[in-house]
């Protein structure tokens, strides 16, 4: 893998995982009627925008993106990921 490899992963997931959140801060009436019996959240008038699946599926892939992101530069700077990378190319 080349040098930049990483560095490319982990702005491509932060990006993903920065459009989710905003997309879930966009379709807040949504969240907070997805969790509005199990939490102290009240549900305005606004009407609900998205179904409970695409809620979900921006959850997961927010919260996936910066974990994945952690996990890289764990591996990174923990200096596991040395053998993979060809500091030549």
């Amino acid at each position: 893998m080349p040098l930049w490899f990483f560095p490319a992963l982990i702005g491509l997931l932060g990006a993903v995982s920065l459009m989710a959140g905003v997309w879930l801060l966009l379709h807040l009436p949504a969240v907070v009627a997805l969790f509005s019996g199990k939490a102290d959240l009240v549900r305005g008038r606004a009407r609900r925008t998205a179904s409970k699946g695409a809620v979900w599926t921006a959850l997961i892939i927010f919260n996936g993106g910066w974990i994945a992101c952690i996990i890289i530069w764990i591996l990174v700077i923990g200096g596991d990921a040395n053998q993979m990378v060809d500091a030549a190319a």
